[in-house]
């Protein structure tokens, strides 16, 4: 036990030890292995991941009570005496038979509520050291007579998602409120074991699992053959220190009207948000397909229900956008949306193999930075009476709360809509904008918008063309100089300098020509004799990824030397050839 200031409060820590079993260790689960890159990346950074959630009880209970039920939880889950370490370069989830947790304690001051939240944002500050901290930090706050009126627990985002850190209070709250603490009052799995990280990364190694994983690269793959490189192939904008913009809406008017168009829609509330979604933002980009990743948790039996572990993995959406009326359009990505959740579960490192391999298949580099994350459970809003009026929803509306939060340096999304539960029948929509490729003030606008299009949606017909002017949206804007491809949007000078810091400086201009199809023949004619179509192409390959807006030539002319300088196509079409061809295998 020791004491220091927490807050301005003066804090006790106590140690709780533990014992359970044996140590252990073994590869990451698939979902562990998508988030340990980030979190590595993000470094310090990494704290905003966290997650946090500060309990007030219904009764004070003694701390002993509380340190049982803890050590409880820590004996039965693997998670919580987890270690994940890198360990002959790659990384590993090491469980601990034995430790100790430390635990920190505060006075209430008379208002548990208060200082529970003020401890959980402190425990949240700082990024886990995953190699030597427990991924679980708890806090308890007391009044005058030592008994503990609240808990702060704060979680890594390498352990817990929403899900199993929501089932990981349910259950501490339970045996709180037991006085039978250590006899679990939850129905445990049928047979009658606790599901494990350490089990599932084995099933994830085995046969089955392999056949499992092939099913969703086939998947990524059939999507991926004929998407769109990037959802941002638009000019990018100068940005500050800080271009990550994050948005908030707590809206009950969100909640109702997604609910009752999920009931009329015939789909599902994650469907209604996800459908406005790739609406809102193949408006904005001008393109007919939208590309997501769906970060996905795939509960869906009794064992992976009952993981206290991170489960979350990304899923592949591609659907197209028509101008149909709104409902239509929801109905129309339920489907595509059904199959890229059911495909989820998947090797990561296959993923990135298929991302790779196809990119460089059809000469593009893959951005698939913008994300929607259902991160509610499925019954949180179900319709329990009429649908609301046009009076009540703007009653609603009038309650809506909007928060900006602190804008961030960087982020490996440039885009992602969030839907949470906060409670009191609201939904928390929210939104991450990269202002490279979304200028500041349509964060606001979009996360804002969903709301107007699902209220208005109730009461009235919406084309999908007109949903940037019903927000207010204005789209990206690209000049004269960008052409449309099957690849996406290009900007064929961008092109030409990338072709030419490939051929290394050499004369370079891109010409394009149109198929009969519609579709764009990009000629990338190179003065330089030394070079050829293969060598040119694979480098142009190493140079794409980072970029958006361009893509790999149709075709290089290798010429023996350049025609006079500002010479137009015609020029350098009848150029002495050297060497001509795609650059790809035959």
């Amino acid at each position: 036990m020791s004491d220091t200031t927490t807050g301005g409060a003066l804090a006790t820590r106590l140690d709780l030890p533990f014992a359970a079993g044996e140590a252990a260790s073994g590869p990451l689960t698939w979902a562990q292995s998508v988030m340990w890159g980030p979190l590595r990346w993000f470094g310090k950074e990494a704290n905003q991941f966290n997650i946090g959630r500060p309990l007030v009880l219904a009764a004070p209970v003694p701390q002993d009570r509380l340190l049982a039920a803890l050590r409880t939880l820590i004996e039965e889950h693997q998670t919580l005496r987890t270690h994940y370490v890198e360990s002959a370069g790659q990384p590993q989830q090491q469980v601990a038979a034995t430790g100790t947790y430390e635990v920190t304690v505060v006075d209430d001051g008379g208002d548990p509520a208060r200082v529970g939240a003020e401890l959980t944002q402190e425990l949240t500050g700082a990024a886990f050291d995953h190699d030597t901290e427990w991924p679980l930090r708890v806090g308890g706050v007391v009044d005058a007579a030592g008994r503990v009126t609240g808990v702060a627990l704060v979680g890594s985002h390498l352990a817990f998602d929403g899900w199993s850190f929501g089932t990981l209070v349910d259950l501490l709250l339970d045996r709180l409120a037991d006085d039978r603490t250590g006899t679990p009052p939850r129905e445990s799995p049928a047979d009658g074991t606790v599901p494990q990280p350490l089990e599932q990364a084995a099933y994830q190694a085995s046969e089955a699992g392999r056949q499992q994983s092939e099913r969703g690269l086939r998947h990524w793959a059939q999507g991926l053959a004929t998407a769109p490189a990037s959802m941002f192939d638009v000019p990018r904008a100068p940005t500050g220190d800080h271009p990550i913009e994050r948005h908030l809406l707590d809206s009950a008017a969100v909640s109702a009207a997604a609910a009752t168009l999920a009931a009329r829609t015939r789909t599902s509330f994650s469907t209604v948000l996800l459908g406005l979604t790739t609406v809102i933002l193949t408006a904005y980009n001008g393109h007919d397909t939208c590309v997501l990743k769906l970060i996905t948790g795939n509960r869906l039996d009794r064992r992976s229900r009952d993981l206290i572990a991170l489960n979350t993995l990304d899923a592949l959406l591609t659907c197209t956008v028509s101008d149909v009326d709104l409902l239509t359009a929801i109905r129309q990505v339920h489907r595509p949306a059904f199959d890229a959740y059911r495909r989820a579960q998947c090797d990561p490192a296959g993923v990135h193999r298929v991302v790779t391999e196809t990119g460089r298949r059809r000469g593009v580099s893959f951005d698939l930075s913008a994300y929607f994350n259902n991160g509610h459970r499925g019954n949180d809003w179900a319709p329990t009476g009429p649908a609301p009026g046009v009076a009540q929803l703007a009653d609603l509306r009038r309650a809506s709360e909007y928060t900006r939060l602190e804008p961030l340096t960087r982020s490996d999304m440039t885009f992602m809509v969030a839907a949470s539960n906060p409670g009191d029948g609201r939904c928390r929509l929210g939104l991450l904008v990269d202002t490279a490729y979304l200028p500041a003030p349509a964060g606001e606008t979009i996360v804002r918008g969903i709301e107007t299009l699902l209220c208005d949606a109730l009461t009235e017909e919406i084309r999908v063309s007109d949903v940037a002017a019903r927000i207010g949206l204005t789209p990206a804007r690209r000049g004269a100089d960008w052409i449309r491809t099957d690849t996406g949007w290009i900007r064929p000078d961008d092109v030409a300098d990338l072709v030419r810091r490939a051929a290394g400086g050499a004369t370079t201009t891109v010409v394009t020509d149109r198929d009969p199809t519609g579709g764009a023949h990009l000629t990338a004619y190179v003065a330089d004799p030394s070079l050829s179509p293969g060598t040119l192409h694979h480098r142009v390959l190493d140079l794409l990824p980072g970029h958006t807006g361009v893509a790999a030539p149709t075709e290089y002319v290798i010429c023996a030397a350049a025609p006079r300088t500002g010479s137009g196509p015609a020029a350098w079409r009848d150029a002495p050839v050297a060497a001509r061809g795609s650059g790809r295998p035959a």
